[in-house]
């Protein structure tokens, strides 16, 4: 299996993160993770597989023994005690990050393709002051910062709902640019919690994708 690490400088014995092309996570599910999906669409069952190749590959990487990764009625992986993830896909994509548990409190990854975040899409995704600053960029550049900006929310839900059980939305969280390769989040209403703290990484991984990582130690 061939994968592509993300995010180097954070990884190590204790964090795997990478991504693959869907077609190159094929294979034959654990029967117990294919009663989840049995009655899925097919691209999903193609998505759900590959996303479990991708962690399983993680978690041999860091030395974790083997382990089924079914699904919760809310559509979350349960993961094993002794590890925590993420899963993301898009349209030829996946992406997944493992984490040893007594390490990696949580962590939230999501891949995303340049481009599908078109303007009328604005008012429902991002606040006022993030469409403000869309705005104020050079035309060139805003595909791939709306897309960053809407990846971003995405890794910070995915991160924060182990903790909290919480749904949040698209309005309830700001996103800011810190520099190059990092953004902030804040809630656009109530008092910052600690797994708003925490650095949202960005990284372009081919041309036409980008991924964003939430990382949260113990």
């Amino acid at each position: 299996m061939n994968l592509h690490p993300l995010l180097p400088d954070l990884t190590g014995p204790d964090l795997a993160i990478a991504w693959a092309p869907l077609e190159a996570l094929s294979g034959d599910p654990h029967p117990e993770e294919w009663e989840d999906i049995a009655s899925a669409a097919p691209n999903r069952q193609k998505e759900f597989v590959a996303g479990r190749q991708l962690a399983r590959a993680l978690s041999d990487q860091l030395g974790l023994p083997p382990a089924t990764l079914r699904r919760a009625e809310d559509r979350a992986p349960i993961w094993p005690i002794d590890r925590t993830g993420s899963l993301s896909h898009c349209d030829t994509l996946c992406a997944a990050a493992v984490g040893k548990r007594g390490t990696v409190q949580s962590i939230g990854v999501d891949v995303e393709t340049i481009g599908r975040v078109e303007q009328k899409l604005w008012p429902t995704l991002f606040t006022e002051k993030e469409a403000d600053y869309f705005s104020s960029l050079a035309p060139n550049t805003v595909a791939l910062e709306t897309t960053l900006f809407f990846s971003a929310k995405e890794a910070f839900y995915k991160c924060q709902y182990p903790l909290t059980q919480k749904w949040v939305g698209l309005q309830d969280v700001e996103i800011t640019r810190t520099d190059h390769h990092s953004l902030a989040i804040a809630p656009t209403r109530g008092a910052a919690q600690a797994w708003h703290a925490a650095p949202i990484h960005t990284v372009e991984i081919v041309e036409s994708h980008v991924a964003t990582v939430m990382l949260l130690p113990v």
